[in-house]
Formats: structure tokens, sequence, C-alpha cells
């Protein structure tokens, strides 16, 4: 898992196929309304984001995802939340593998990490991540999710 300000995307670059590309398009989304948004410059299906708004939830009524097909980077627009991080190797699995959705969970845990406007995330497919969660009391995020195909 990677975690760095917005302001250096750029330093990523090569971490996976369209990186540029795929960034500099979600990029452009943040001023869209919530919802998913494919990459129509690309091949379809290799690059998509969603805007994505709500609450952080409690803690211990999260669960461990990971991804296999697609790298996902979290972008924070506005708001914050707690995402917990664990690398899926010492993790139980408690909801098997979707090839149509590319996502697996695991039980609750992992590292709690805070990120906050103008950060963001990338989880490759051996980071589990449990994001929107919240340690100290609700909160609200605003935050573009954007899956590039490896």
């Amino acid at each position: 898992m990677i975690i760095d300000s917005i302001n250096n995307w750029k330093s990523y670059c090569g971490i996976a196929p369209h990186y540029e590309e795929a960034v500099n398009f979600a990029l452009g989304l943040a001023d869209k309304p919530a919802g998913r948004y494919e990459c129509e410059a690309l091949p379809a299906g290799s690059v998509f984001a969603m805007i994505q708004e709500g609450e952080t939830g409690p803690w211990e009524e999260g669960k461990v995802e990971a991804h296999r097909k697609y790298l996902d980077m979290q972008i924070m627009l506005e708001g914050g939340e707690t995402v917990g991080y664990a690398d899926i190797s010492g993790l139980k699995e408690t909801v098997p593998y979707s090839e149509e959705k590319d996502i697996v969970f695991y039980e609750c845990g992992g590292q709690p990490v805070r990120i906050g406007k103008g950060m963001f995330y990338l989880v490759l497919p051996q980071d589990g991540h449990m994001p929107c969660r919240r340690l100290d009391g609700p909160g609200h995020f605003r935050k573009i999710v954007l899956k590039i195909r490896l």
C-alpha cells in the first residue's frame, strides 16, 4: 500500500498500465456527482472511477477487502477516513473471491491509517484494506476510487 499527497501522484508513473492517463482522467472528475465513470479514451474495462460520498462507519464493523485484477487508487477530495491495512497473506478469508466483482473479503482488522483531504492511497493485489472506517466518531468523506486494470 502506498500513501501520499495527491501532489506527488506522478512519482508512481509506471506502477500500472495507463497510470498517468488514468489519474488525469480521475482528477478531472473531482466536481462530478457521485457515481461511476468510464474512461472512454482507454481500452474498454481498463480504467474506471467512482465518486463516493458518505459517512465513515465503526471500525469493528469493517471488513478487509482485496482485489486481483485492478489497482485501487483512492483520492480523498473532502473530509477523511481511517483505512485499515494488512498484508493478505496473514488474514482469514470470510467471503471467497468473486471473479465478477474482483473482490475478496477478510475478517476486520489491519493497521489503522488516517487519510485526509488531499491524500491518496494505492492498493495492490497483496494489500488488504478496510476503507471508510472511523476510530474517533463519525465523519464525512468524498473521494474518487480509481480502478486501473493490471
